[in-house]
C-alpha cells in the first residue's frame, strides 16, 4: 500500500500548527508513520489516518461513521488503533483532531 503525500503535509501542518516539533516519519505497514520517540501515534495509509486512540476513547469511537478497528491483514484488530477514512478527515479541524488522539494516546503511558 502507498500513501497519499498530500495527506502526509496535512498531518505535518496540523502538527506544526499545534506547536509539536518533537515527532519524527518512518515507513510503517507501506504508509508513512509518525512518531514520538519510538512509539508510532498515527500513519498515513493510502488516503486514510491509522491513528492509535486512547484507550478509554476506543469503544466510542469505533461507533462514529467512516471508523473501523485495524486489523492488517484481517487479522485480529491492533489494541486501540483506528482506521478513520478520508471523508471523515476531508476538513483539516478533523484531521488536526484525530491527530491529536493520537498524541495523546502515546504521551498518557
Amino acid at each position: 500500500m502507498s500513501y497519499d503525500s498530500g495527506l502526509v503535509q496535512r498531518v505535518q501542518d496540523a502538527l506544526s500548527r499545534v506547536g509539536e516539533r518533537s515527532y519524527r516519519e518512518k515507513n510503517v505497514f507501506g504508509g508513512r508513520g509518525f512518531l514520538i520517540g519510538s512509539t508510532t501515534f498515527a500513519i498515513v495509509w493510502d488516503t486514510k489516518l491509522i491513528v492509535k486512540a486512547p484507550p478509554e476513547d476506543y469503544a466510542a469511537l469505533l461507533s462514529e461513521p467512516g471508523i473501523t478497528p485495524f486489523a492488517p491483514d484481517n487479522e485480529k484488530p491492533m489494541s486501540t488503533w483506528l482506521v478513520v477514512e478520508s471523508d471523515v478527515i476531508a476538513d483539516d479541524p478533523e484531521l488536526a483532531e484525530w491527530v491529536g488522539r493520537g498524541l495523546r494516546a502515546v504521551r498518557r503511558r
